[in-house]
């Protein structure tokens, strides 16, 4: 008897030893950054995914640099929000304002309720907010089961850090000791433009392109090649997308101006323009606009200057470049803007 509970010990531990050896690996080498992703290097020979999960690294810097910083002024958005930089910003803005990047992957609506939230929670009023709403936003569902796009325990309402990590775990396990043990982990990086990855300024999350922008000031031809602009195959006629404000989605808008609103929150809204010739349907922007205010909502996602040349983005994803966000930021805060009719309403 004493020999069978040995030898079940023995196989036990020998069954499960593959998997203690991945999960001591996954912790020690945090190839996702998901266990101590503030203050590592993200371009480092352990990265998976340079940056990978935008959403879990912005909650994170809040959390690492607030009680230093006191931020009161967030940068809402997906990574086409990345680009408006807080420099440009703060000189809209009080000089005390304190600016953060609360971006992340794909952002929904419903991401960026929780993240106003979370900041309410922890005592944090937002003084100032730019929200950026790509037209493709308002039909967006949260993905909560991809670690590009999985919400941070902390503001997804659940707080279910095993089910977090267990997907980051079981990514990592996937990918075999071959890759594990190798020498260069940066497989499944999607940060990357042109094989250069992003810089980052940690204390405000902001992720920036320091030598793709100095080309493109300096000599944009060399990274606006014939080839990478062949790849880029978008329809050559703009077309407006179809309406996407039902019941479900005007509620979840109501709810982001009703939080601003208990902030005081001293507000922006912009949508952005897209490299795909598709801009927002005009009952949607007169929805944006009813609820936020015709003078909070900035819509550019029309703009022929913009969706017409794609020498103003950094890739096909319709990223625009930073010189041209600090364009349209200043242009909407001097902008007066435009009354529009009901388009529901039909003239006699």
């Amino acid at each position: 008897m004493k020999d069978s509970i040995t030898k079940f010990i023995l196989l036990t531990l020998l069954a499960t030893m593959p998997v203690a050896i991945y999960v001591a690996m996954y912790a020690a080498r945090d190839p996702f950054h998901v266990v101590h992703p503030v203050g590592k290097d993200l371009n480092g020979r352990d990265s998976v995914m340079a940056g990978n999960n935008a959403g879990f690294l912005s909650v994170e810097t809040y959390l690492a640099h607030n009680d230093e910083r006191h931020y009161d002024s967030f940068i809402f958005g997906s990574s086409m929000s990345q680009n408006y930089k807080a420099s440009v910003w703060q000189s809209h803005l009080d000089s005390t304002a304190s600016i953060l990047h609360f971006d992340a992957s794909s952002e929904t609506l419903t991401g960026i309720i929780n993240k106003m939230r979370f900041l309410n929670s922890h005592g944090t009023v937002i003084k100032n907010a730019m929200i950026v709403i790509e037209a493709h936003m308002l039909s967006k569902k949260p993905n909560e089961n991809d670690i590009l796009y999985i919400q941070h325990p902390a503001t997804s309402g659940a707080e279910n850090w095993f089910r977090f990590h267990t997907l980051f775990f079981n990514a990592y396990r996937r990918l075999g000791l071959k890759t594990i043990l190798g020498n260069n982990l940066n497989v499944l990086n999607e940060e990357a433009v042109d094989g250069h990855y992003a810089n980052r300024i940690e204390p405000i999350n902001e992720k920036y392109y320091g030598y793709i922008d100095s080309l493109i000031a300096h000599d944009p031809s060399k990274f606006f090649t014939a080839e990478r602009l062949k790849s880029r195959s978008h329809s050559l006629n703009p077309k407006q997308l179809g309406y996407k404000v039902n019941g479900e989605v005007e509620e979840l808008l109501v709810t982001i101006k009703h939080i601003l609103d208990e902030n005081k929150t001293n507000y922006i809204v912009i949508v952005p323009p897209c490299n795909a010739r598709e801009h927002l349907h005009e009952h949607d922007l007169w929805e944006m606009k009813t609820i936020f205010g015709e003078n909070k909502v900035h819509d550019f996602s029309g703009a022929p200057g913009y969706t017409l040349n794609e020498l103003l983005y950094y890739d096909s994803s319709g990223h625009l470049i930073s010189s041209e966000c600090t364009k349209l930021l200043d242009s909407a805060y001097r902008v007066k803007p435009v009354s529009i009719l009901n388009p529901f309403y039909t003239l006699p």
